[in-house]
């Protein structure tokens, strides 16, 4: 079962593919709120699948 954290975190920038088994995103942060929701997401991310390239 795939975790919903990060999309139930940060749904304009996260989402689920079809099949409901892997979170990715949808599109990077635009703006200060949803760059805090991303990095909150990072950081609560129980399997670490969520990076930060700089």
């Amino acid at each position: 079962m795939a975790c919903h954290l990060c999309v139930d975190t940060s749904p304009a920038n996260f989402k689920m593919n079809d099949d409901d088994s892997n979170a990715y995103v949808y599109k990077q942060p635009e703006n200060d709120e949803e760059k805090e929701l991303c990095e909150e997401s990072l950081e609560l991310c129980p399997v670490n699948a969520i990076g930060n390239d700089g």
